[in-house]
């Protein structure tokens, strides 16, 4: 880890103030408890008395909550405006540590942890209409892929700290039904030599390429460290790995401790203050793809010499949906294909398309549910 200047931490304490003083509420999302239940603390929620101020932060947190199980704008207005209808799922949460009473005029302000079974929350939200079920969801598109390195990953070996932030950022997206590309399956890879070589250039950058090699649609990376006392900031940024384009990014902080405090619990509270960020910016773009079709890879690479061949081949593989072409030389053609296909029709079609313009003796090299890789003799 490494120490992070503080700046902007005195103007989000100032924010902070404010929106205290203004009464109004703000959660934040503390950490993914089980399969069931994340945690949260819900700052400034107000009642007569501590039980209703408890009351208000349990709706306050089930709203933040259901808000972060989509990402589309639609469904986020439409939980706000079914606000009383959480008054039902009160049982879904358990009101946990009041950390901070103010006695304010007609009642108290506090601070409190609560506790939301999001799993459950997540069926009646379904069931209510107010989200997309996710099967119906990943039915549309597919559940994304993604991959969680650390900022800077030079394919060396992660420490154990940087892994302890890994599993609690991993721990947030499989709970949201996201899946997760196994970083381990680079060893084998690293020994096709022909599938790397082929990608040399084909990508914007070195973690782009680890990505679509391991199959991820999206990486995230994160950087977090300590700055002054027993505090913590964190940064997570997230990429869609075919082009590089940034999707998300988003900062977080934890509290100050007194010294002594261990620093990797402050790590983990800041990195668990961004991570719902983040996670709200990928679900929208994903919402998006539904219509627009998602992206692949694909290297085709080998004896390609010959121009008439490959401009049947280019204009075969335009068929497939919106092509990209990256690299186009005598030896290699390679770029991105969006298309509202799925994997295993992307790959016959673009066997098909170099079939049709003419080559032979056409070897699959490496296919995964991002990447094609083709030789032809």
């Amino acid at each position: 880890m490494k120490r992070q200047n503080p700046t902007g931490l005195f103007v989000g304490a100032l924010l902070a103030f404010w929106c205290a003083k203004a009464g109004a509420s703000t959660v934040q999302f503390i950490e993914v408890l089980d399969n069931n239940y994340n945690r949260y603390r819900v700052n400034g929620a107000e009642g007569k008395d501590q039980e209703a101020a408890k009351d208000a932060a349990v709706i306050d947190a089930l709203i933040f909550a259901a808000k972060e199980l989509t990402g589309s704008e639609d469904e986020k207005r439409a939980i706000e405006q079914a606000r009383p209808l959480f008054e039902k799922f009160k049982d879904l949460a358990r009101k946990g540590r009041v950390l901070n009473v103010l006695f304010v005029k007609g009642g108290v302000r506090i601070d409190v942890v609560i506790e939301v079974n999001v799993k459950e929350l997540r069926r009646k939200l379904e069931e209510a209409g107010l989200i997309t079920k996710a099967t119906e969801l990943a039915e549309q598109l597919g559940n994304p892929v993604v991959l969680i390195l650390p900022e800077g990953f030079d394919g060396k070996k992660i420490s154990p700290e940087q892994q302890v932030i890994i599993d609690r950022i991993a721990s947030f997206f499989t709970q949201q039904k996201y899946d997760l590309a196994d970083l381990s399956a680079m060893k084998n890879l690293q020994e096709m030599t022909k599938a790397t070589e082929a990608l040399s250039g084909v990508l914007p950058d070195p973690v782009a390429e680890i990505a679509t090699l391991v199959g991820a649609d999206i990486y995230v990376t994160f950087t977090a460290g300590i700055s002054g006392q027993v505090m913590a900031n964190a940064s997570i940024k997230a990429y869609e790995t075919t082009t590089a384009k940034l999707l998300a990014s988003a900062t977080g902080q934890s509290r100050r401790y007194p010294y002594g405090h261990p620093e990797m619990d402050a790590v983990i509270e800041a990195v668990s203050d961004a991570v719902p960020k983040v996670f709200e910016d990928i679900s929208g773009y994903w919402h998006e793809q539904v219509n627009k079709g998602r992206f692949y890879t694909f290297v085709i690479f080998g004896s390609l010499g010959d121009r008439e061949k490959q401009k049947a081949l280019r204009d075969g593989l335009k068929d497939l949906g919106t092509v990209k072409f990256n690299v186009k030389t005598q030896q290699k053609i390679a770029g991105t294909i969006r298309t509202t296909k799925d994997a295993d029709d992307v790959e016959d079609a673009i066997e098909d398309a170099i079939k049709d313009a003419g080559f032979r003796n056409v070897q699959l090299v490496l296919s995964n549910r991002a990447l094609f890789i083709f030789r032809v003799d």
